[in-house]
Order: C-alpha cells, then structure tokens, then sequence
C-alpha cells in the first residue's frame, strides 16, 4: 500500500512539473504605441473629413511604426481655433492664418499642401442671378464659412473692397460655420453669393452634379501659400523627419496617389516656418485696405 502511494506521489509530481515546463511565458519586452491627435481645419464636413483623411492616416500610421494618430475633427472654425491655441494637437492641418498664429502658441512648421495656385478664394452663385460686377453685391447678403477663414473669408472681403464694395456697410455678411453651408446658402438663394475656395468647391460638385449645374464661379482672388503641417515643438525630431518624408512623397507612389485624389488635393512639399512670412503681409494688406485687424 505504502509502495503504491509512493508511486502515485511521484507520477503527481513528475506530471504537473511537466505542465509548468511547457506553459509559454513570453520574454520580450512589451511595445508602447503612442496616440497622437491629429487636428485638420474644418474646410470639409465631418463625415467628408473622415473618408478623405483616415486612410492617409492609417497610411503614415503603417511606416512610422508604434504610433497611433487620431484624427479629431471640429464643428466650426472658433472649435477647432480653441483647440489649435490651447495645444491639444500634436499634429495640424489649419490654413494659413491659422498656421501663422501657431507658430506663437508651440507648433512648427514642416511641410505644407501644394500647389499654393489652388489657395485663394472664390465667390461662387446661381447662374440666373447673373452677376457680372462686384457693385451688384451692394445691399445684398453674402455668405461666408467663418470671420477666419483666410481662403473663403478674408480673401474675398479684401477683393471686394478693392473692387469698389464697401463690405461693412454696402453688404449683409452671414458666416454660416461650413464651406457647404456657404455654397448651399446661395445655392438656395438666402444669400445672392457665397465664398469658399477650391478643393471645398470641387468635392461639392462631385456629390452634387445637378446643382452644381445650377451654379458658377464668379469672381476669384490672387493665391496666396497654401494650409501648413504643423507639429508641436516638443514633438519627437527623428519622428516629425520620418513624418515630413513620408507626407512629401506621398504622391510618389501609386497608393499614396490614390488616397490623395480621394481626398482631393495634389500632395505636400518642404516647407518651414519663415514660409508663412507672406502671411503677415497679407494680414497688413487686409487691416490697411478692410480695416480689420485679425
């Protein structure tokens, strides 16, 4: 009896002792992904937002390695504004006024949207209103995205006064909060014109062809530099290189095209904060000629 206890004793023993041996317990240590918020102006409505700027993300994601970016989006300009000033992305996409005021809240530049051509403003309206002259404008209301945006606002404003529209008191300004609200505003004729600019303009009448039919481009500015790629200034070096790498050469390649002309732009290049000096002169141009300081 003793002899069989024994034995079963040291089968118990022999056999859990195996089990142990064989359990895996991985060694390696354990990656750390890092989440980065990613912030871009809101020139497009949040669901176009998401289907042109998540696959470049993912896209970036995939060759920087262990990081994660996190693409928020922001209802209005004053939104997205407060978030940019107050630091909460490491990484942005804001136009160039907005670039020109990051650089003083924490952020640099490294690579901006190209071609700087496609930056400027246009006034777009129903072809039976038939406009042909700024004057015509007088008394009427026009609408516009937001007071900030350089492209679709200020832009215009500083063309119409130069072209003989006092815009404070000859002109109904209605800043609807979108690009699409500017344009389906004088598309419904609550207003006789609307501002924005191109790439807005251009994914509007793709999802809108029977009313785009309806309308036209009357007047538009000079160009100015295009939206920057910003970081902030504590973000990692080697990363932000890796990052301006991978964004300037994204239309070298087949895919990268593709999800550049999905989301409606042609690519970016090399650009550094002392870029955006053009930026402080317009901004002198505007407060001399329109009489606003922005």
């Amino acid at each position: 009896m003793l002899l069989r206890i024994v034995t079963a004793t040291f089968f118990i023993l022999l056999f859990s002792g195996c089990e142990k041996r064989q359990s895996y317990e991985p060694t390696g240590e354990k990656v750390e992904i890092k989440t980065y918020k990613v912030g871009i102006h809101p020139y497009l409505n949040s669901k176009k937002m998401f289907d042109s700027y998540e696959p470049i993300l993912r896209y970036l994601e995939k060759r920087l390695g262990d990081v994660e970016l996190k693409l928020e989006t922001s209802a209005t300009y004053a939104k997205y504004n407060e978030k940019l000033y107050a630091g909460e992305f490491a990484l942005s996409l804001p136009n160039p006024f907005q670039t020109y005021n990051a650089l003083q809240k924490g952020y640099r530049v490294i690579a901006k949207m190209k071609p700087d051509s496609v930056f400027r403003g246009i006034i777009v309206a129903r072809k039976d209103a038939r406009l042909k002259k700024p004057e015509q404008l007088i008394g009427q209301k026009v609408s516009f995205p937001a007071p900030t945006a350089l492209a679709a606002t200020m832009m215009p404003l500083l063309y119409l006064q130069e072209h003989g529209v006092d815009v404070h008191t000859q002109l109904t300004k209605r800043f609807v909060g979108s690009q699409y609200s500017s344009i389906l505003n004088a598309f419904t004729k609550d207003t006789v014109a609307g501002a924005t600019w191109p790439p807005p303009w251009e994914s509007w009448r793709k999802e809108n062809p029977e009313k785009a039919r309806q309308m036209e481009v009357v007047w538009e500015t000079k160009p100015l530099i295009n939206n920057g790629f910003i970081v902030k200034k504590e973000f990692d070096a080697k990363l932000a290189a890796k990052l301006q790498q991978l964004l300037v050469q994204l239309d070298r390649t087949s895919e990268g095209k593709r999800l550049l002309e999905n989301a409606g732009f042609a690519g970016f290049e090399v650009a550094t904060d002392a870029d955006y000096d053009v930026v402080k002169t317009f901004l002198t141009r505007y407060e001399q000629v329109v009489g606003e300081k922005r």
